[in-house]
């Protein structure tokens, strides 16, 4: 069982590398635009950002070491069933659904650490365009077959786990425990395609398991933005080798989530969100017209907190001072 979760971790890691959602690693003059917008929404810079990264990555390393022996204990229980032994798909979901519940378990965690670096306003700021860019990348599932709107929107699917809905939402605590148990099924489903794939791929070429994580390595250790540029380029090739032939499934997985989550919603809440996706910012408009248009989606790639921040440099400035605040985003 660890060699299977093992896959899913590097795998989780390199899209995360190569289509995560927090905005650095510029593209393009369209990419600083999106980036230098985006900082000054949250009152923050790419320093500041990258240190928070970097302050929430031992909570996910122990999220790591705590989720393998829980996912041990899992199998182990479940394996004392000799009236009905499980197959190997069935072991697989059991290990994803408990990965599931630790990364839904750092919420908090997660949410605390970020009133150290962001404001209120900013905060909010970064949940609201959070959930605008996934709702457009999902909307845009449907009729698309790039693959790097797949991998994007698959990277902000992973990243609702841990972040919640925005408070506009007014979830009820029935409608939290549903959408939660939701995005579980979603996301059990979503790494139960790609670790397959990736087996599948490792079966046919062993030594692909050790360049993923080399790379995975370097890009976390690279120090300028050509190197990490180029690492992700290999790191995307690879990606896309290896999810090629379960694209048609992982979209449909995602979409069918989407879809469970909206028939989870009142009217009101719908007709929220309507609202707030006709109100968004410019810079996030040409971003996303990017995906309907089969390009490359500016600024959105490169890093995800908790994957390892890439390219630290020493000389960045400390984070500014902030009075600590009790109020952080809401938990599913």
């Amino acid at each position: 069982m660890r060699f299977p979760i093992h896959i899913a971790a590097c795998t989780i890691l390199m899209i995360a590398c190569c289509s995560g959602v927090a905005f650095s690693q510029v593209s393009g003059d369209a990419g600083k635009e999106f980036n230098q917008a985006f900082y000054a929404e949250l009152q923050t810079s790419e320093d500041e950002l990258m240190q928070f990264g970097d302050s929430i990555k031992p909570l996910f390393e122990n999220m790591q070491k705590t989720g393998q022996s829980k996912i041990m204990a899992a199998v182990t229980e479940r394996m004392k069933d000799t009236s009905s032994p499980p197959n190997p798909e069935e072991m697989m979901k059991l290990g994803m659904s408990v990965m599931m519940d630790e990364m839904i378990g750092m919420q908090k965690p997660v949410n605390d650490k970020a009133v150290e670096f962001f404001s209120e306003e900013g905060r909010q700021k970064l949940h609201l365009r959070f959930f605008q860019l996934k709702e457009g990348l999902m909307d845009r599932l449907g009729s698309t077959d790039d693959l790097e709107v797949t991998q994007t929107a698959f990277g902000f699917d992973m990243m609702q786990i841990m972040g919640g809905y925005p408070d506009f939402l007014e979830l009820s605590p029935e409608q939290r425990e549903l959408v939660t148990r939701q995005q579980k099924e979603t996301s059990v489903e979503l790494l139960t395609q790609v670790t397959q794939a990736s087996m599948k791929m490792l079966t046919q070429n062993p030594g692909k398991l050790v360049e993923i994580t080399t790379l995975a390595k370097k890009f976390s250790e690279a120090q300028t933005d050509g190197e990490r540029e180029e690492i992700a380029k290999k790191m995307q090739e690879v990606n896309k080798d290896m999810l090629k032939d379960v694209l048609p499934e992982m979209k449909q997985i995602l979409i069918k989530g989407h879809e469970d989550f909206h028939r989870a919603l009142t009217d009101a809440q719908k007709a929220k969100i309507k609202a707030i996706m006709a109100d968004m910012p410019d810079y996030m408009k040409k971003a996303l017209d990017k995906a309907d248009k089969g390009g490359t989606l500016s600024g959105l790639d490169s890093w995800v907190p908790g994957t390892g921040v890439p390219g630290i440099n020493p000389n960045r400035e400390a984070p500014r001072q902030r009075p600590q605040r009790e109020r952080t985003f809401p938990e599913n």
